[in-house]
């Protein structure tokens, strides 16, 4: 009697285990091809297709889930992540490689409690966060500018930090010198022989 009760219990976790995926709280899993659905193309799946993208464009800085990292792992910050404005969305219609990138920043000051793991003492602070005021796509990133040369945001390319030595070498041109724009350096110019 035990195992046919036994076998009644197993039968119907199984059962129960098939069905699961069903239940409203265990909803269907969609298979990697259900996400895309053929649909008719007109005039209003057209509209809402350009609502999206016009939302998606880098523009104007949106809200974002930043977290606030500690420099040690005993400390805990409370809170641990913010809502801060950032650069963010599509820049499709730029040059290959464009990303959305901050053109004008600032640092905001959020008050904090640091819990200290070790001591047991909570103190309170501030934590500077970067928020980003202006946005542009740009295809140049800091890790594209070669030294000596630092990326500039603002004008979205890589450029001479010496900005002096190059006003001063680009007044030496009579005396045969150029400005070299990736050593960031005044130099001689070639003579062509003939």
């Amino acid at each position: 009697m035990e195992r046919i009760l036994l076998f009644f219990v197993v039968l119907v976790l199984v059962d129960g285990f098939k069905h699961q995926s069903h239940h409203p709280k265990f909803p269907k899993q969609p298979d990697e091809g259900e996400h895309i659905r053929k649909v008719a193309c007109d005039s209003s799946h057209d509209r809402l297709r350009n609502e999206l993208i016009e939302k998606s464009q880098c523009g104007e800085p949106k809200e974002v889930f930043v977290e606030l990292p500690v420099t040690a792992s005993y400390l805990q910050v409370s809170p641990s992540s913010v809502w801060v404005k950032r650069c963010v969305g599509l820049c499709d219609f730029e040059a290959p490689g464009s990303k959305c990138v901050a053109t004008k920043t600032r640092f905001e000051a959020v008050p904090v409690r640091i819990y200290n793991a070790k001591t047991k003492k909570e103190t309170c602070s501030t934590y500077n966060v970067e928020v980003h005021e202006a946005c542009g796509c740009c295809a140049a990133t800091a890790a594209s500018c070669g030294a000596p040369r630092v990326f500039n945001p603002r004008k979205c390319s890589c450029q001479c930090p010496n900005m002096e030595e190059r006003r001063t070498c680009l007044r030496k041109r009579s005396q045969n010198m150029r400005w070299n724009r990736y050593k960031c350096a005044c130099e001689a110019k070639r003579r062509i022989k003939r």
